[in-house]
């Protein structure tokens, strides 16, 4: 891919992907394993509620780490594309578990 598609492959990816699918469906999914409704609706709505208190920090880590990656990974051959991704979702995937994955106690 030439930069401008590479930059345009970045931004989608930082901008639209990270914060505005990825997260919300992380927040959602923590509910529907670790909640204590079985409404789908409560899953959303308390997941949503999660990831706005936690946007700042989630969204200042994501960019560090995926904005500098994804200008690397989106210039790479085609073949070292996935294997580099994968890799960088390994670490990630290990600091959301790290600083997200505990299940919060009801009060």
């Amino acid at each position: 891919a030439g930069l401008i598609d590479a930059a345009k492959m970045v931004l989608f990816d930082v901008v639209v992907h990270l914060p505005c699918i990825y997260f919300p469906t992380y927040y959602t999914i923590k509910e529907f394993v670790g909640g204590q409704s079985y409404n789908p609706v409560d899953w959303l709505k308390d997941g949503v509620t999660k990831y706005s208190k936690n946007m700042k920090e989630d969204l200042t880590a994501m960019i560090k780490l995926w904005g500098p990656s994804d200008c690397i990974q989106f210039v790479l051959p085609l073949h070292i594309r996935m294997p580099f991704r994968h890799l960088v979702s390994f670490f990630w995937t290990a600091y959301v578990s790290f600083t997200r994955g505990k299940i919060e106690e009801e009060k």
